[in-house]
């Protein structure tokens, strides 16, 4: 148990860290620069709206291709406020203002902005995260290949060093960031991140409600087009520095991605499954059975100190050199973490029960300072 439980993830990340390593296959165009829409959902945003338009005015592309439509979707603080006084000062930026009465939650206020949209590409940020200037440069050629439907960028944190908790993050997100590399060269990867995700217009007819953002890139998949990670593109954000807030925003990204590939091995036995399945097997082997052989394992290495304490000792004298190296602790921690977070989740989902149609954890907003965003050149 202990070797497919550690066995199937490591040899995943070493086929995709050799897949990472290899060339595109990609027809790219760099001067390619469709019309964009920018669409940003906000509920009660007030303390970071204007550091996001700070931040979008600084962003290198030809004015007269941009439109930018903010949703707001019900906020109860002063968004709009803040919204107005930037759109007084500055007139240059092709900004539409959309106000809902009903919080609805952020699928819904993207799917009410898509209405509005008239850009070729359709690119969504959440209102917490920033982009260098030259993200749009770096990432739209991507979409000049005929058979490429979106695009993402990774993310960055502004707190890299705050605390254990985002220290650990840091670990996790190296391992992923890679995996989605070598994903996005093999063909797709369909885990996306609301800080920077572009999709074709003639591609998009929603946004997925189940499922978000990732939802979204596997329906574009699902539609025979690719959907990538572009490497050399990136945006910022502040990540919670407490454990408590780390693990609720961490579960609710586990359940969506549980029912994203439970979604493709309904598919996959229908035979109708468009993602090639070196990509999916594992990912759904990862995500919905290694989290039960990881309890599966807690509770016979219990059971068996039960019936002979010895091997408490035996156990003890095996894994903990390993937890007191540095080099090794945040590994296992996460490993740990991650698979309690995964099947913690899966209960969740098992028990229908809904995270959430938008709850953003406010902590992160909370560490928000002008100071770091004018350090990291964003405003």
């Amino acid at each position: 148990m202990f070797l497919i439980f550690l066995g199937v993830p490591s040899a995943y990340y070493l086929y995709m860290k050799n897949k990472a390593s290899k060339p595109w296959n990609l027809k790219i165009d760099e001067n390619y620069k469709p019309s964009i829409s920018i669409l940003v959902p906000m509920y009660n945003e007030e303390k970071t709206i204007r550091f996001k338009l700070e931040n979008l005015w600084k962003v290198a592309y030809p004015t007269d291709k941009v439109e930018i439509i903010l949703v707001n979707d019900a906020s109860t603080d002063k968004t709009l406020d803040e919204i107005r006084a930037f759109v007084n000062r500055n007139h240059s930026l092709n900004i539409m203002v959309l106000d809902r009465s009903e919080h609805e939650g952020k699928t819904s206020s993207l799917d009410f902005a898509l209405k509005h949209a008239t850009g070729d590409v359709i690119i969504v940020s959440d209102a917490d995260c920033f982009w260098p200037a030259d993200i749009l440069a770096k990432t739209l050629p991507y979409l000049s290949d005929s058979n490429v439907g979106a695009i993402a960028g990774r993310e960055l944190l502004l707190n890299s060093s705050a605390s254990w908790s985002v220290k650990g993050e840091l670990f996790y997100d190296k391992t992923v960031q890679l995996i989605r590399v070598g994903e996005s060269k093999v063909h797709s990867t369909i885990f996306f991140q609301g800080g920077f995700s572009a999709f074709k217009r003639i591609l998009l007819d929603e946004f997925d409600k189940e499922t978000d953002d990732s939802g979204t890139a596997f329906n574009i998949v699902q539609k025979n087009r690719r959907t990538l990670l572009a490497p050399d593109a990136y945006f910022y954000t502040m990540f919670p520095t407490s454990w408590r807030s780390k693990v609720t925003l961490k579960i609710r990204r586990a359940n969506q991605l549980q029912r994203i590939w439970l979604k493709c091995l309904k598919l996959l036995f229908h035979g109708k499954l468009v993602l090639p399945k070196r990509i999916a097997l594992p990912e759904i082997f990862l995500h919905i059975f290694n989290p039960i052989i990881f309890m599966a394992l807690i509770f016979v290495m219990v059971f068996l100190i039960v019936e002979n304490p010895i091997l408490f000792f035996i156990f003890l004298i095996v894994f903990l050199p390993a937890v007191l190296i540095s080099t090794f602790r945040t590994p296992i921690i996460e490993m740990v973490q991650n698979n309690l977070i995964l099947f913690f989740a899966m209960v969740a989902f098992l028990n229908k029960r809904r995270l959430g149609i938008w709850k953003p954890v406010q902590e992160p907003r909370s560490l928000l300072d002008e100071g770091i965003l004018r350090r990291k050149q964003l405003i």
